[in-house]
Protein backbone atom coordinates (compact mmCIF):
# COMPACT_ATOMS: atom_id res chain seq x y z
CA UNK A 1 0.00 0.00 0.00
CA UNK A 2 1.19 3.50 -0.87
CA UNK A 3 0.50 6.00 1.91
CA UNK A 4 0.45 9.77 1.48
CA UNK A 5 -0.56 12.63 3.74
CA UNK A 6 -2.43 15.62 2.41
CA UNK A 7 -1.22 19.16 3.02
CA UNK A 8 -3.10 22.25 4.16
CA UNK A 9 -3.33 23.38 0.51
CA UNK A 10 -6.18 21.63 -1.31
CA UNK A 11 -4.72 22.01 -4.81
CA UNK A 12 -1.33 20.75 -3.65
CA UNK A 13 -2.97 17.69 -2.12
CA UNK A 14 -4.91 16.91 -5.29
CA UNK A 15 -1.70 17.24 -7.30
CA UNK A 16 0.05 14.86 -4.90
CA UNK A 17 -2.75 12.32 -5.30
CA UNK A 18 -2.55 12.59 -9.10
CA UNK A 19 1.24 12.11 -9.15
CA UNK A 20 0.97 9.11 -6.85
CA UNK A 21 -1.76 7.59 -9.03
CA UNK A 22 0.34 8.00 -12.17
CA UNK A 23 3.38 6.31 -10.59
CA UNK A 24 1.47 3.46 -8.91
CA UNK A 25 1.15 0.01 -10.45
CA UNK A 26 -2.28 -1.24 -11.50
CA UNK A 27 -4.12 -2.83 -8.55
CA UNK A 28 -2.00 -0.92 -6.03
CA UNK A 29 -3.80 0.64 -3.08
CA UNK A 30 -3.24 4.33 -2.36
CA UNK A 31 -4.17 5.50 1.14
CA UNK A 32 -4.60 9.24 1.63
CA UNK A 33 -4.67 10.59 5.17
CA UNK A 34 -6.09 14.09 5.61
CA UNK A 35 -6.53 15.69 9.05
CA UNK A 36 -10.05 16.97 9.66
CA UNK A 37 -8.77 20.45 10.47
CA UNK A 38 -7.10 20.57 7.05
CA UNK A 39 -10.17 19.75 5.02
CA UNK A 40 -10.43 16.00 5.57
CA UNK A 41 -14.19 15.90 5.19
CA UNK A 42 -14.12 17.99 2.01
CA UNK A 43 -11.37 15.86 0.48
CA UNK A 44 -13.34 12.69 1.23
CA UNK A 45 -16.38 14.15 -0.52
CA UNK A 46 -14.27 15.14 -3.55
CA UNK A 47 -12.66 11.72 -3.88
CA UNK A 48 -15.95 9.87 -3.45
CA UNK A 49 -17.40 11.91 -6.31
CA UNK A 50 -14.67 10.81 -8.72
CA UNK A 51 -13.86 7.38 -7.26
CA UNK A 52 -17.16 5.73 -6.23
CA UNK A 53 -15.30 2.61 -5.08
CA UNK A 54 -13.14 4.54 -2.61
CA UNK A 55 -13.02 3.09 0.89
CA UNK A 56 -13.27 5.77 3.56
CA UNK A 57 -12.70 5.75 7.31
CA UNK A 58 -12.63 8.37 10.05
CA UNK A 59 -10.24 8.05 13.01
CA UNK A 60 -7.52 9.93 14.85
CA UNK A 61 -9.20 13.24 13.94
CA UNK A 62 -8.51 12.49 10.27
CA UNK A 63 -10.06 11.02 7.16
CA UNK A 64 -8.45 7.95 5.56
CA UNK A 65 -9.39 7.32 1.94
CA UNK A 66 -8.17 4.28 -0.01
CA UNK A 67 -8.15 4.26 -3.81
CA UNK A 68 -7.42 1.23 -5.98
CA UNK A 69 -5.32 2.00 -9.08
CA UNK A 70 -7.18 0.82 -12.17
CA UNK A 71 -6.08 0.33 -15.76
CA UNK A 72 -8.26 3.22 -16.88
CA UNK A 73 -7.23 6.57 -15.43
CA UNK A 74 -10.15 8.87 -14.59
CA UNK A 75 -10.01 12.16 -16.55
CA UNK A 76 -9.87 14.12 -13.27
CA UNK A 77 -6.34 12.81 -12.67
CA UNK A 78 -5.04 14.72 -15.69
CA UNK A 79 -6.76 17.85 -14.41
CA UNK A 80 -5.22 17.46 -10.97
CA UNK A 81 -1.76 16.85 -12.45
CA UNK A 82 -1.72 20.52 -13.42
CA UNK A 83 -1.51 21.36 -9.71
CA UNK A 84 1.70 19.33 -9.42
CA UNK A 85 3.73 21.40 -11.88
CA UNK A 86 4.88 24.99 -12.27
CA UNK A 87 2.58 27.09 -14.42
CA UNK A 88 2.12 30.75 -15.21
CA UNK A 89 -0.29 32.41 -12.79
CA UNK A 90 -2.08 35.05 -14.85
CA UNK A 91 -2.99 37.16 -11.81
CA UNK A 92 0.67 37.69 -10.87
CA UNK A 93 2.64 37.11 -14.07
CA UNK A 94 4.91 34.65 -12.21
CA UNK A 95 5.41 30.93 -12.58
CA UNK A 96 4.36 29.17 -9.40
CA UNK A 97 2.44 26.18 -8.08
CA UNK A 98 0.26 25.17 -5.12
CA UNK A 99 2.28 24.58 -1.97
CA UNK A 100 4.62 27.53 -2.38
CA UNK A 101 4.12 30.49 -0.03
CA UNK A 102 1.40 32.78 -1.43
CA UNK A 103 1.68 30.81 -4.67
CA UNK A 104 -1.12 32.56 -6.59
CA UNK A 105 -0.84 36.12 -5.29
CA UNK A 106 1.59 38.93 -4.57
CA UNK A 107 2.23 38.86 -0.84
CA UNK A 108 1.26 42.23 0.65
CA UNK A 109 4.20 42.24 3.05
CA UNK A 110 6.71 41.59 0.28
CA UNK A 111 5.11 44.30 -1.85
CA UNK A 112 5.46 46.76 1.04
CA UNK A 113 9.12 45.83 1.43
CA UNK A 114 9.73 46.47 -2.28
CA UNK A 115 8.00 49.84 -2.00
CA UNK A 116 10.17 50.74 1.00
CA UNK A 117 13.41 49.53 -0.58
CA UNK A 118 12.99 51.84 -3.57
CA UNK A 119 14.15 54.71 -1.34
CA UNK A 120 17.36 52.83 -0.46
CA UNK A 121 20.56 52.13 -2.36
CA UNK A 122 21.14 48.41 -2.59
CA UNK A 123 24.43 47.48 -4.22
CA UNK A 124 27.21 44.96 -4.14
CA UNK A 125 26.49 41.40 -3.13
CA UNK A 126 23.12 40.45 -1.62
CA UNK A 127 20.68 37.65 -0.93
CA UNK A 128 17.02 36.86 -0.44
CA UNK A 129 16.59 34.40 2.44
CA UNK A 130 13.51 32.27 1.69
CA UNK A 131 13.02 33.54 -1.86
CA UNK A 132 9.83 31.60 -2.65
CA UNK A 133 8.83 31.86 -6.30
CA UNK A 134 11.01 34.96 -6.70
CA UNK A 135 8.79 38.05 -6.46
CA UNK A 136 11.05 39.97 -4.08
CA UNK A 137 14.25 38.92 -5.85
CA UNK A 138 12.91 39.93 -9.26
CA UNK A 139 11.77 43.38 -8.12
CA UNK A 140 15.10 44.07 -6.42
CA UNK A 141 17.14 43.10 -9.47
CA UNK A 142 14.89 45.16 -11.74
CA UNK A 143 15.38 48.30 -9.64
CA UNK A 144 19.02 48.22 -8.51
CA UNK A 145 21.63 48.19 -11.26
CA UNK A 146 24.58 48.38 -8.86
CA UNK A 147 23.92 44.91 -7.48
CA UNK A 148 26.81 42.73 -8.63
CA UNK A 149 25.70 39.33 -7.35
CA UNK A 150 22.41 38.15 -5.87
CA UNK A 151 21.54 34.84 -4.24
CA UNK A 152 18.01 33.50 -3.92
CA UNK A 153 17.86 30.81 -1.25
CA UNK A 154 15.01 28.51 -0.33
CA UNK A 155 14.65 25.09 1.26
CA UNK A 156 11.94 24.05 -1.23
CA UNK A 157 13.35 22.88 -4.59
CA UNK A 158 10.06 23.86 -6.25
CA UNK A 159 10.59 27.47 -5.15
CA UNK A 160 14.12 27.52 -6.52
CA UNK A 161 12.93 26.10 -9.84
CA UNK A 162 10.18 28.73 -10.00
CA UNK A 163 12.63 31.54 -9.27
CA UNK A 164 14.98 30.30 -11.97
CA UNK A 165 12.11 30.37 -14.43
CA UNK A 166 10.85 33.79 -13.32
CA UNK A 167 14.19 35.61 -13.19
CA UNK A 168 16.54 35.64 -16.15
CA UNK A 169 19.34 37.82 -14.83
CA UNK A 170 23.00 36.88 -15.01
CA UNK A 171 23.60 38.39 -11.56
CA UNK A 172 21.17 35.98 -9.92
CA UNK A 173 21.90 32.52 -8.57
CA UNK A 174 19.15 30.43 -7.00
CA UNK A 175 20.05 27.59 -4.68
CA UNK A 176 18.28 25.06 -2.48
CA UNK A 177 19.49 25.99 1.00
CA UNK A 178 18.45 25.94 4.64
CA UNK A 179 18.54 29.53 5.84
CA UNK A 180 18.63 28.40 9.46
CA UNK A 181 22.16 27.08 8.87
CA UNK A 182 25.39 28.85 7.90
CA UNK A 183 25.67 28.87 4.10
CA UNK A 184 29.31 28.27 3.22
CA UNK A 185 28.82 28.85 -0.50
CA UNK A 186 27.75 32.51 -0.39
CA UNK A 187 30.35 34.15 1.87
CA UNK A 188 30.07 37.74 3.10
CA UNK A 189 27.20 39.91 1.88
CA UNK A 190 26.47 43.63 1.65
CA UNK A 191 22.73 43.23 2.19
CA UNK A 192 20.10 40.59 2.88
CA UNK A 193 16.33 40.82 2.44
CA UNK A 194 13.83 38.43 3.97
CA UNK A 195 10.17 37.75 4.59
CA UNK A 196 10.87 34.96 7.08
CA UNK A 197 8.47 32.05 7.55
CA UNK A 198 6.69 31.76 10.88
CA UNK A 199 4.57 28.66 10.45
CA UNK A 200 5.60 25.03 10.76
CA UNK A 201 3.00 22.35 9.97
CA UNK A 202 0.31 25.03 10.30
CA UNK A 203 1.42 26.21 13.75
CA UNK A 204 3.10 29.52 14.48
CA UNK A 205 6.82 29.10 15.09
CA UNK A 206 8.63 32.34 15.87
CA UNK A 207 12.01 30.66 16.23
CA UNK A 208 12.36 30.15 12.46
CA UNK A 209 12.47 33.87 11.78
CA UNK A 210 14.83 34.41 14.69
CA UNK A 211 17.15 31.77 13.28
CA UNK A 212 17.01 33.42 9.83
CA UNK A 213 18.16 36.66 11.50
CA UNK A 214 20.98 34.91 13.37
CA UNK A 215 22.32 33.39 10.15
CA UNK A 216 21.94 36.71 8.32
CA UNK A 217 24.09 38.36 10.99
CA UNK A 218 26.78 35.74 10.36
CA UNK A 219 26.86 36.52 6.64
CA UNK A 220 26.71 40.33 6.59
CA UNK A 221 29.84 42.43 6.29
CA UNK A 222 30.45 45.22 8.80
CA UNK A 223 27.89 47.97 8.06
CA UNK A 224 25.92 45.50 5.94
CA UNK A 225 22.13 45.90 6.01
CA UNK A 226 19.39 43.42 6.82
CA UNK A 227 15.90 44.29 5.59
CA UNK A 228 13.00 42.35 7.12
CA UNK A 229 9.27 42.41 6.55
CA UNK A 230 7.09 40.65 9.09
CA UNK A 231 3.73 40.79 10.76
CA UNK A 232 3.75 43.52 13.39
CA UNK A 233 3.38 41.07 16.30
CA UNK A 234 6.50 39.05 15.48
CA UNK A 235 9.08 39.62 18.26
CA UNK A 236 12.32 39.97 16.32
CA UNK A 237 13.58 43.11 18.03
CA UNK A 238 15.35 41.37 20.94
CA UNK A 239 17.28 39.15 18.53
CA UNK A 240 18.26 42.16 16.42
CA UNK A 241 19.39 44.09 19.48
CA UNK A 242 21.79 41.28 20.43
CA UNK A 243 23.30 40.82 16.97
CA UNK A 244 23.28 44.21 15.22
CA UNK A 245 24.84 47.59 15.88
CA UNK A 246 21.49 49.30 15.32
CA UNK A 247 18.03 48.74 13.89
CA UNK A 248 14.89 50.73 13.21
CA UNK A 249 11.33 50.19 12.06
CA UNK A 250 11.27 52.24 8.88
CA UNK A 251 7.67 51.49 7.90
CA UNK A 252 4.59 50.07 9.56
CA UNK A 253 1.38 49.62 7.61
CA UNK A 254 -1.55 47.24 7.17
CA UNK A 255 -0.38 44.80 9.82
CA UNK A 256 3.24 44.66 8.58
CA UNK A 257 6.48 46.26 9.70
CA UNK A 258 9.69 46.86 7.77
CA UNK A 259 12.87 46.71 9.82
CA UNK A 260 16.35 47.78 8.70
CA UNK A 261 19.23 46.51 10.83
CA UNK A 262 22.89 47.48 10.38
CA UNK A 263 25.72 45.14 11.29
Amino acid sequence: MIQITGTKNREETLGLIAKTWQKADVASCIEIMQPNDRGGKTLEKTLRAHFPEAVCDSRQKSRFIILMKTENTPPIIDEWMAHAALHLVEETGFYSMPGLFGWNKIDKGSALLVETLLASNLKGKGADFGCGYGYLSKKILENFDEIEKFYGLDLDPRAVEASQKNILDDRAEFTVADCTQVLESIGALDFIVMNPPFHDQGNEDRTMGQRFIEIAARHLRRSGALWIVSNTHMPYEKTLQKLFKSFEIVEQKNGFKIIRALK
